[in-house]
């Protein structure tokens, strides 16, 4: 069997370490869900989600070959932007959600690493990668009081086995101790798969196709969580049938982002005064 330590070079060994560190302050369910996911590791040594290395379910090299959105992307939407300001598609049509932000662009070693999670049933990633989740969360101003993973159909659901929304969400409820449920939202109709879609395919797609619970989300605020971001219609749509359930405001948080044009990424505005803290 290969140790996971003999997998790993120096200062990957201490990556690991200041991140268990840094978890030791937190919740006592995080740090449960942690170490279990890393006992299964030892007990059947992982291959990395963005190279195939083994050792390691998500390793650095594919951490840093990631291109991590910062400051540069448009406030309302997330997309990233040549600087900080309000993209075109939300000058013309403001989203209903307040905001929505991810953690790198969808390509590389974390498009395969998201590959893999979703079809693949490499389900201990879904813990590794909700890490950088956790970072994104930990840079805003947001104050989320419930996280809502974005629901499959039931039909996808059991095709798939779990939902990877799920999976990426779990470990920022427990970090920040927000409460968590599967229950608030649900798809009401199975919709195609959004990848391939043109723009208006993606909304008409999903177009009244979720539903929330007020007993969970009335006037609170909600962190809507999934795996990649392209056009933002999924989120939309959680965002209206949140809001129509009695939902105060929602947020959304992504691991990744499709980029968009560089048409597109050309025509900004600057941020208003008020929106620049």
């Amino acid at each position: 069997m290969v140790r996971l330590d003999q997998c790993l070079d120096s200062d990957e060994q201490m990556e690991v370490h200041r991140i268990t560190a840094a978890e030791l302050q937190s919740h006592p369910a995080f740090l449960f869900h942690h170490l279990m996911w890393t006992t299964i590791d030892w007990i059947f040594p992982p291959v990395c989600g963005g190279c195939d290395r083994p050792g390691l379910r998500w390793c650095l090299k594919c951490q840093q070959q990631t291109t991590i959105l910062k400051d540069a992307v448009c406030q309302s939407c997330g997309c990233p932007l040549p600087k900080a300001g309000i993209c075109q598609e939300c000058q013309s049509i403001p989203p209903l959600y307040r905001a929505l932000r991810s953690w790198g662009t969808y390509s590389g070693p974390l498009r395969n690493a998201i590959h893999r999670l979703k079809y693949k049933n490499d389900m201990g990633l879904g813990e590794a990668l909700g890490h950088h989740l956790i970072q994104v969360y930990e840079q805003t101003q947001w104050q989320a009081d419930l996280i809502v993973p974005v629901p499959l159909s039931s039909q996808r659901l059991r095709e798939r086995g779990y939902n990877q929304a799920s999976l990426l969400a779990r470990p920022v409820a427990l970090y920040f101790k927000i409460p968590f449920s599967t229950r608030a939202l649900k798809r009401v109709r199975h919709t195609e798969a959004q990848v391939g879609l043109k723009a208006s395919d993606r909304i008409q797609n999903v177009h009244n196709a979720f539903e929330a619970n007020p007993t969970f989300v009335a006037n609170k605020t909600i962190l809507v969580v999934d795996d990649v971001a392209t056009t933002g219609s999924t989120l939309h749509e959680c965002t209206r049938a949140l809001l129509d359930a009695g939902a105060k405001s929602v947020y959304g948080l992504t691991l990744a982002r499709a980029t968009f044009s560089d048409e597109i990424l050309s025509q900004v505005s600057p941020i208003p005064e008020e929106n620049q803290s």
